[in-house]
C-alpha cells in the first residue's frame, strides 16, 4: 500500500524493481521513461507530467500506470485538489510569429519560455493548491530581434473561493504592456499590447 500523499515509482514496467517514494511537491526532470517505467499513486495525489522540451505537452495523471507512455519525461507530485495554471502568449502589436518570448520562472518547475502566437494550447505556468496562499511568478518579455527585454515584472495568482478557480491578483503591479484574459478554469491568455517600456 502506497503512503498517503506519496507516489511510488518503479524502475521497471508492471511495478518491477525497488520502489522509490516521491512526496508532495517533488519535481524530477528527465526521469519518466528512463529512470522510472511505472508507478502507484498514494491516496490524495496526482502527477503533473510534461515534455521536457515542450511545456505545452502536459497532462495530469490521476491513476496508476503499469507502463508509462512515451513523450513525458518530467513530473511534479501534486495533491489531488491542486490546480495547474496554464498560459498561452499572443501578440497584438503586429509582430511576426515568435517575434517575442515570454519567460516565466516557476517555483519547483524552472524556467518556461513561450513564443508569441506560437500555439493555441496552454503551457504550464504554475501550480496552486485550492485555498492555498498566493503564488508569485517572475515574468519577462523579450524582443527576439533586438534581444531587449521590454517587460520585466511579476504575476500574482490567488485562489478565488467564490468562483472556485485561480485568478490573477494585484492589478496594480500587472505589467502595463500585457493584457490577461481568463480562458477557462485556471487558464489564461497573455497578450502583448505595447512594446513601450
Amino acid at each position: 500500500m502506497v503512503a498517503v500523499n506519496t507516489v511510488e515509482f518503479y524502475p521497471e514496467k508492471d511495478y518491477g524493481g525497488a520502489a522509490v517514494a516521491s512526496e508532495l511537491n517533488k519535481v524530477e526532470h528527465l526521469a519518466l521513461g528512463t529512470k522510472y517505467l511505472s508507478y502507484h499513486l498514494g491516496s490524495g495525489t496526482k502527477l503533473l507530467v510534461w515534455n521536457h522540451s515542450n511545456y505545452y505537452d502536459q497532462e495530469q495523471w490521476v491513476s496508476d500506470k503499469s507502463s508509462l507512455p512515451a513523450g513525458k519525461q518530467c513530473y511534479k507530485v501534486l495533491a489531488g485538489a491542486t490546480r495547474v495554471i496554464g498560459f498561452r502568449f499572443k501578440d497584438a502589436t503586429g509582430g511576426a510569429q515568435k517575434a517575442y518570448s515570454l519567460t516565466l520562472n516557476i517555483h519547483d518547475i524552472g524556467q518556461v519560455t513561450l513564443y508569441s502566437n506560437e500555439s493555441d494550447q496552454f503551457a504550464i505556468a504554475g501550480t496552486m493548491p485550492q485555498d492555498g496562499p498566493p503564488v508569485t511568478t517572475a515574468v519577462y518579455v523579450r524582443d527576439m530581434r533586438t534581444g531587449i527585454y521590454i517587460v520585466q515584472g511579476s504575476i500574482y495568482f490567488k485562489w478565488d473561493s467564490d468562483r472556485q478557480k485561480v485568478v490573477i491578483a494585484d492589478e496594480l503591479n500587472w505589467p502595463k504592456q500585457l493584457k490577461h484574459e481568463e480562458d477557462g478554469n485556471d487558464d489564461f491568455t497573455i497578450t502583448l499590447i505595447s512594446k513601450d517600456p
